[in-house]
């Protein structure tokens, strides 16, 4: 009778084998869930990014993303600087076909590309208000400028003759900043982003030659609009 009794309190309850049954159901389904679908690996990527944000991890979905739109930034801005470069090579070619090579020069620099104007183009002695002559020029330079992935920096320069008095321009400072200023303006009339613009006054501080004799003087008085890469901005300005 006591041997009875201890085996059936050895028996499992009732409720446990419907658990264990529910389990094993599970699992079974589970199994063949998992045995009919192929994964793909983006949609893992995907589906891992919003579980790790869930739980507030790094988005291995949205690094992706980031990544494929960088490489295509890159791309359009390596098409844009070949794009840039063609048309710097067709205002070269348009240059010398209008003999204005002695005038213009179109240089590579460390920091991108130099376009050099002396001066006697684009004004008169001592003024500032761009002659019509300059205008089929600076037109050229700026349709390159639209579409061109640089920041452009337009320089004023001069000799180190001191101004006539006058209450105009009392200094070479106020007249190859002046100058510079009324290049920007008609750029940015010509449709060039305001934004990638600046306009900076050098006077007789950054002379290409010493200022030795009127022929040197005639090479610094000049205006350079200097296309700044992107290279250099990555690299240089944080």
């Amino acid at each position: 009778m006591r041997k009875k009794r201890e085996d059936e309190g050895k028996k499992t309850p009732p409720w446990m084998s419907t658990f264990l049954d529910m389990m094993m159901l599970l699992l079974t389904f589970f199994v063949l869930l998992m045995s009919m679908v192929t994964f793909e690996k983006i949609k893992i990527e995907q589906a891992a990014g919003s579980l790790k944000q869930s739980f507030g991890v790094l988005r291995q979905g949205s690094k992706t993303e980031v990544k494929k739109e960088s490489i295509f930034k890159e791309t359009q801005i390596v098409e844009e600087i070949q794009s840039t470069r063609k048309l710097m090579s067709g205002l070269v070619n348009y240059i010398e076909s209008v003999n204005l090579d002695n005038f213009i020069s179109v240089i590579e620099t460390d920091t991108g590309v130099s376009i050099r104007i002396m001066d006697t183009l684009l004004f008169e002695l001592g003024d500032v208000s761009l002659k019509e002559a300059a205008y089929p020029v600076l037109d050229r330079i700026a349709a390159i400028a639209k579409g061109a992935p640089y920041n452009i920096i337009v320089e004023g320069h001069t000799d180190d003759l001191p101004m006539r008095a006058n209450a105009r321009f009392p200094s070479n400072w106020e007249l190859s900043t002046t100058r510079a200023t009324n290049v920007v303006k008609y750029l940015i009339e010509k449709g060039v982003n305001p934004t990638k613009l600046a306009a900076a006054g050098y006077a007789q501080y950054h002379p290409l030659v010493p200022n030795v004799n009127e022929e040197n003087r005639a090479k610094n008085r000049r205006v350079e609009i200097n296309f700044i890469s992107p290279e250099f901005m990555r690299k240089n300005i944080k």
